[in-house]
């Protein structure tokens, strides 16, 4: 080989290091620059470092008992928005409606949903941590919790407003979410206090009760821009659920600047 041919292939090896020391150079920046990118999670409230991106919030009337089948219907409608309906990142508070709000003032579950792995990339999860963070973390911990609701009480009260204030209180505006809000309550929808009552005589119209006392003390500034959806439950004093009561809380919501993205009745019998 002529000399000149050595040092044309020498200088050929050269630059195909060089070319293979700045392809792996600017493919470890970009890895560097990713994960930097990516938000770590608390490891407590498994919430992104920089806050939870939306905030789903859970009442659960407790004030009168559950049908067996309407026990059944709620715990799998649970199991399914935790499994479809909460995307990762975002916030899941749980409240309890139970005769005295001042006890149920604080969500009895409230943390984030850590992922799970078939929303990962595999590329940068490991499915063994991935699923221990969903499952014994969040998944698990949560159907314990909801486990252990006694749905067997009868109570002379059903503060609904207030809970739904609270929910705003130390719900919504105590986590100050940027991001989507979503209220998903279980209930008969049917308030009853000393000084309100939906259980005799007719429903009056959302228009009618905001121009009374209690009305004009029931509004719930902190539900603003919630999306709310209503699963109704049977009630045990027999009242309709009519038409009528659905409008009354699409106008309630609505002039707290929130809005129902829908209203269906559990199963129950």
């Amino acid at each position: 080989m002529s000399v000149y041919a050595k040092r044309k292939s020498n200088a050929g090896t050269w630059i195909l290091a060089v070319v293979i020391l700045i392809a792996l150079s600017a493919g470890a920046w970009a890895y560097v620059n990713f994960k930097l990118a990516q938000d770590t999670m608390d490891k407590v409230t498994l919430c992104p470092t920089k806050g939870p991106k939306g905030h789903v919030v859970v009442l659960i009337d407790n004030t009168s008992p559950f049908p067996f089948t309407q026990k059944a219907a709620l715990t799998q409608r649970l199991k399914s928005m935790i499994a479809t309906d909460i995307p990762e990142g975002y916030l899941l508070s749980v409240f309890l409606l139970g005769e005295k709000f001042e006890q149920n003032e604080k969500p009895i579950f409230e943390r984030c949903n850590p992922g799970q792995w078939k929303d990962r990339s595999q590329l940068t999860a490991t499915k063994k941590f991935v699923d221990r963070d969903f499952n014994e973390k969040f998944e698990s911990p949560l159907h314990e919790v909801v486990r252990k609701i006694p749905l067997d009480q009868h109570s002379k009260l059903s503060p609904i407003f207030q809970m739904l204030q609270l929910v705003g209180i130390n719900g919504f505006s105590h986590a100050n979410v940027d991001g989507d809000r979503k209220l998903i309550i279980y209930s008969d929808m049917l308030a009853n206090m000393p000084d309100f009552s939906m259980y005799k005589g007719a429903l009056m119209s959302f228009g009618e009760f905001a121009k009374t006392p209690y009305g004009r003390n029931a509004q719930a500034p902190g539900l603003k821009g919630a999306v709310v959806t209503i699963n109704l439950l049977a009630n045990e004093h027999k009242t309709a659920q009519t038409n009528r009561l659905g409008d009354f809380w699409a106008n309630y919501f609505d002039a707290n600047e929130a809005s129902v993205d829908g209203i269906s009745s559990m199963e129950g019998l």
